[in-house]
């Protein structure tokens, strides 16, 4: 996606909380942006989608007329241009101390902002449909993993889980010194980003 007009680049970045790993238990999260780094990323774009295949009724005639693999979108809470392309899950003890880290988070999903950009939207903007989603479909936590050695999980912790995801906010770190080595690739593999981001030398 271009670069809309009048767009000028500051020198901050916004770092992306992924989904918590143990909603993996019983669906599997889809990174949609690999693969395309330095595109212009629109806030409220899907940059992911969490699945989960099954019936919304935990009976076996809900399984009989409804087991398909539903879906829901994860939603970018800025505009920026995408440096960090990969929407990771994360361990929920890492999510936890999320909102108060001090260093930048180098592996995680990221955006340079513009110079203008509005405060970037909440976790529960970002994570409410998937949350929904999962609740919708709860009882699948409540069992053993079909798919990996993880225990069943109580209403209470999923329900916990729910609430760290929807309250685990995107932070802002300076853009220089930490992703120097993006904006040096961009200016090699995209030279007609140089304009952009001039004013960001790594030096």
């Amino acid at each position: 996606m271009d670069i809309p007009q009048g767009i000028t680049f500051g020198s901050k970045v916004v770092v992306i909380p992924g989904p918590a790993s143990g909603f993996t238990h019983s669906g599997d999260i889809k990174s949609l942006m690999k693969m395309q780094g330095f595109r212009w990323v629109k806030r409220g774009e899907q940059i992911g989608e969490f699945r989960i295949k099954g019936s919304y009724g935990d009976t076996f005639f809900s399984r009989l007329i409804d087991s398909k693999v539903h879906s829901a979108p994860i939603r970018c809470p800025v505009s920026g241009l995408l440096l960090h392309t990969t929407l990771n899950h994360t361990p929920s003890p890492y999510l936890e101390n999320w909102n108060s880290i001090k260093e930048p988070q180098l592996a995680h999903f990221a955006l340079l902002l513009p110079d203008d950009e509005p405060k970037p939207e909440s976790g529960e903007y970002m994570y409410r449909e998937m949350c929904n989603l999962i609740r919708n479909m709860k009882h699948y936590y409540f069992k053993d993993s079909r798919y990996w050695s993880m225990s069943a999980l109580s209403p209470e912790n999923l329900e916990k889980l729910i609430e760290l995801q929807l309250s685990t906010h995107p932070v802002i770190f300076d853009a220089l010194p930490n992703w120097g080595g993006y904006l040096d690739e961009a200016r090699t593999n995209k030279p007609e980003l140089r304009p952009y981001i001039k004013h960001l030398a790594n030096c």
